[in-house]
């Protein structure tokens, strides 16, 4: 079925595996309640020239055992199940991860959290979690973050800030109680782009304006306010030292462009737009 704006897509890939999950609502005629949902993961590293979109029957497809993507595993309901990462009516799934023999589920639930995707039992922190699943038989991997390791309301803090996808994404409450609702890195140029976002917060009744800060070799800057519309509308920002990528609430592909002028080496201007997504 085609994608609407209720549907989830995730995807990701390395130089020889890609993988897909797909979430939709049953749009079924026959009463059917349970969303539909699909993770796969295929082995890309034969190429094919042939093209999908221009044979609709499908005629000229080659035999995948010969050339072209081939599945390495396909996740039935069953297997979500097992491995307790389907998400059902209130999908937490926040995105995939992939290496040399996993495919990665990251998960994240807030007590805060409103809309589509606010879970029945909200938990008392900001929850994030990895399931690790192998592509053969073998053991699953799971590391969760939501406290440090005790009741209290404490937050557990890495000592590294490495990124991997075994790793819970403990990054996003690293500045609490700002969340870090994204973020882009890039690491050779050490430099860190955040979007943080601060719940209303019940217990000081104060609501702090979303922020985008960019973090470099000593020192961090809050970008214009703005550009939080331009940039945040999918909670999703990529990019290096000299681009910034992101969507806005038009769904409008909008890149932001770092220029080192003489006399402001901080000088940000949209230089695209209009290209959907």
């Amino acid at each position: 079925m085609p994608l609407n704006s209720r549907d989830r897509f995730f995807s990701c890939h390395t130089a020889d595996k890609y993988a897909l999950y797909l979430w939709q609502p049953n749009r079924s005629a026959w009463g059917e309640d349970e969303p539909i949902e699909a993770l796969a993961v295929w082995d890309i590293t034969s190429p094919s020239p042939y093209l999908p979109s221009q044979d609709p029957s499908g005629k000229g497809k080659p035999d995948d055992r010969l050339e072209g993507p081939r599945v390495v595993r396909r996740f039935s309901f069953t297997d979500l199940d097992f491995y307790r990462i389907r998400q059902r009516s209130t999908p937490v799934l926040r995105g995939l991860g992939l290496d040399e023999g996993h495919v990665y589920v990251i998960e994240e639930d807030h007590r805060w959290i409103v809309g589509q995707q606010a879970g029945h039992a909200l938990p008392r922190l900001h929850k994030v979690k990895t399931i690790g699943i192998p592509f053969a038989i073998g053991p699953m991997w799971v590391d969760s973050c939501g406290a440090d390791g005790d009741n209290s309301m404490s937050f557990c803090l890495r000592v590294s800030d490495s990124r991997h996808h075994n790793l819970a994404p403990c990054w996003r409450h690293e500045e609490f109680p700002y969340l870090t609702i994204a973020e882009a890195r890039d690491d050779h140029a050490g430099v860190v782009f955040s979007a943080r976002h601060c719940f209303m917060l019940e217990t000081i009744s104060i609501n702090l304006k979303p922020k985008v800060h960019m973090t470099g070799p000593g020192y961090e800057i809050s970008l214009r306010d703005d550009l939080w519309q331009q940039l945040l509308a999918n909670g999703k920002i990529c990019g290096d030292e000299r681009w910034l990528v992101g969507q806005n609430f038009n769904q409008d592909v909008v890149i932001v462009h770092f220029d080192r002028g003489e006399k402001d080496a901080k000088c940000w201007k949209t230089i695209v737009q209009g290209l959907k997504s």
